[in-house]
């Protein structure tokens, strides 16, 4: 930490003062303690490290967790960055109310902010607890992952569930991001989730700043810039991922259900929709689950019910089939977002027929493939369809 009290009661930064000579003598037989447990601290001349204030015992009631030399380069270079605005902003922070120290906090527009720099894994539930008491004492918190938790940052990304757990989002229409602060260069990096070909592969769109931007602007979103990866994995699926130990229940419930081998599920199954992200499960698995439990023997021209179809989908996800994804900073929306723009993508494709919100009537039947071949053909087909779509 950068930031002590004096026994007067007045605050110390390290970081006002450039010179490790200017610190010594300045601090020489003084005594300082940390603002949040008001135990005695030390400062440390390490070689490599910035001059920082260190617990004699390493513990703190106000952190659980000891900081590395990325994170205390990364809190630095945070603070300076912010400080080019015009708003409050404050380093290392305490907050008696929640008994928190923000790496740093702002105060703008009668907004709270608390920026969370965070370059070591934490448990889910720490995650959500100090996320929670943040919000609970109005103050928006800024989860930033440092960058080398990311690696090396390119349009295929693959994210592990705890990097997930950093989406956020300005606004309910504006698109989720993973927000990634690199020290080495000052830079934010904009991560946005394009589409997740599986559980481990994700296109983004990138958007690089050396300011913050609490609303970021991706113009130019390709959305199509993983079709043909997809529709090579979509192949991959059919010819032997189908076959794998994992979706043996799948596969024996489509076999004994539908009356079809699971290679050949229809090609309306696997489109991709805005809320994917809301789902742990693969876009193939979840959506073959509901297209099977609600579509696939509904007669011709009848009707789909939502609340039937959502009921259907509830039931797979409370027996593990789908699961779904924790996002403790998105606050709008859920799963059901991307059952209804799924069913709204197979309007698209002349599958269903929109009558109301939440009556949709069948218009058209699946084909029977007799080949891989043909099913493959119907899948480039139907995808570059929907993305024309889209696009027009």
């Amino acid at each position: 930490m950068f930031v002590a009290k004096r026994k007067d009661g007045s605050f110390f930064s390290l970081l006002d003062w450039k010179s490790r000579e200017d610190v010594e003598h300045l601090t020489k037989g003084e005594q300082f303690f940390c603002p949040a447990c008001h135990r005695t601290l030390q400062i440390k001349h390490g070689q490599v490290r910035k001059v920082h204030f260190a617990h004699m015992n390493d513990s703190c009631n106000a952190s659980s967790e000891s900081e590395t030399t990325y994170h205390l380069e990364g809190k630095a270079k945070l603070y300076e960055s912010l400080l080019h605005s015009n708003d409050k902003i404050t380093l290392e922070h305490y907050i008696s109310t929640t008994n928190q120290r923000a790496d740093v906090y702002m105060e703008a527009e009668n907004r709270k902010y608390a920026f969370e720099f965070q370059c070591s894994t934490i448990s889910k539930s720490e995650f959500s607890k100090r996320t929670q008491l943040y919000e609970r004492a109005n103050i928006k918190p800024i989860w930033i992952l440092g960058k080398e938790k990311l690696g090396n940052i390119q349009p295929q990304m693959k994210f592990s569930p705890f990097q997930w757990e950093f989406l956020q989002r300005f606004t309910p229409r504006s698109p989720p991001y993973i927000l990634s602060f690199c020290p080495k260069t000052s830079l934010f990096y904009y991560l946005c989730p394009s589409f997740s070909i599986n559980t481990s592969t994700t296109y983004i769109s990138i958007m690089a700043s050396k300011s913050w931007l609490e609303q970021p602007n991706f113009l130019n979103i390709d959305h199509d810039s993983w079709k043909e990866h997809f529709l090579h994995y979509k192949k991959k699926w059919r010819y032997s991922y189908s076959l794998y130990k994992p979706h043996n229940y799948l596969r024996k419930y489509c076999y004994s259900k539908m009356q079809i081998p699971l290679s050949l599920f229809p090609a309306e199954i696997g489109l991709p929709v805005p809320s994917f992200y809301r789902l742990h499960t693969p876009v193939i698995e979840w959506q073959a689950w509901l297209y099977f439990d609600s579509i696939y023997h509904t007669p011709l021209h009848s009707i789909i019910h939502v609340p039937t179809v959502l009921q259907n989908f509830k039931r797979r996800f409370k027996s593990s089939h789908i699961i779904l994804r924790e996002l403790p900073l998105v606050k709008t929306g859920s799963y059901e977002d991307a059952v209804v723009e799924y069913l709204d993508a197979l309007v698209s494709i002349g599958a269903l027929k929109r009558e109301t919100p939440v009556v949709y009537r069948k218009i058209k039947k699946e084909l029977p493939y007799l080949s891989m071949e043909e099913a493959c053909k119907q899948d480039r087909i139907i995808l570059e369809y929907l993305l024309h779509i889209k696009q027009s």
